[in-house]
């Protein structure tokens, strides 16, 4: 049984009263996979939630040929599994661990009585799924309009935003994401991605930092700032038509 000490850390549960907290640690289990495993498949039945306590795993999509296409990397406080659990199908995506990972697991009945009677916990879990719908229309927008510097570049943005961190004008990137990770990710081969990624350093959108990459203020220019001014845009005439 996990302790109380170990829930209370995790943002998800964050509102849970003592008793909830009492409810989930006993119906709730550490999980730790090494580097590479397997933490479930698409097709699995899913009947459990997990949050990420340490570590990093990537979301991917298998083709019939055994070509990889990776939806996303997370880590700490991520959760994933959710979907699955709400709409009572099979998993929708094959998880792999990225390095040595802990995980929280919850299974399905006392995870959907919290749901049920908590409605914070729903409201967490409806604008985690709302995150990820938007990531998948940036991906599908990404692999549609841009060339490969430009998917690159707005990948890279994407990680970023998830575990980036700002240093002056620059947004670091750490650890590295491989070109093989990159290519996967933005639909391209190591190869293309490799000669992209040189000319991007070469012309002042990518640099090396140590253990990672940093994002150069004219691709933070051309690439994120025009999308931050579309929501702005966006939520400006939202918010202009809820008040009419």
């Amino acid at each position: 049984m996990l302790g109380n000490d170990v829930l209370r850390t995790v943002p998800l549960l964050s509102a849970l009263s003592a008793a909830e907290i009492d409810l989930v640690a006993k119906s709730s289990r550490r999980l730790r996979y090494p580097k590479k495993s397997i933490v479930f498949q698409e097709g699995d039945l899913g009947d459990f939630l997990l949050v990420i306590l340490h570590g990093r795993v990537k979301v991917m999509l298998l083709g019939e040929g055994g070509q990889e296409t990776i939806v996303a990397v997370l880590e700490p406080p991520a959760f994933l599994g959710e979907v699955a659990l709400l709409d009572e199908g099979p998993r929708s995506a094959t998880v792999m661990t990225l390095e040595k990972t802990e995980f929280l697991q919850i299974m399905r009945a006392p995870f959907l009585a919290l749901v049920k009677g908590h409605p914070a916990i729903a409201v967490k879990i409806v604008g985690h799924l709302a995150g990820e719908l938007r990531h998948a229309n940036e991906q599908i927008r990404t692999l549609s309009m841009f060339d490969a510097y430009g998917r690159i570049i707005r990948c890279l943005l994407g990680i970023a935003r998830q575990r980036g961190q700002i240093d002056g004008a620059h947004l670091l990137i750490r650890p590295r994401p491989s070109f093989q990770e990159l290519a996967r990710m933005i639909g391209c081969s190591r190869e293309t991605v490799s000669r992209a990624v040189k000319t991007l350093q070469h012309t002042g959108y990518v640099s090396a930092v140590e253990g990672g990459l940093a994002l150069e203020a004219r691709a933070i220019r051309r690439y994120l700032e025009p999308a931050l001014q579309n929501i702005s845009s966006t939520s400006d005439n939202s918010h202009a038509s809820r008040t009419r």
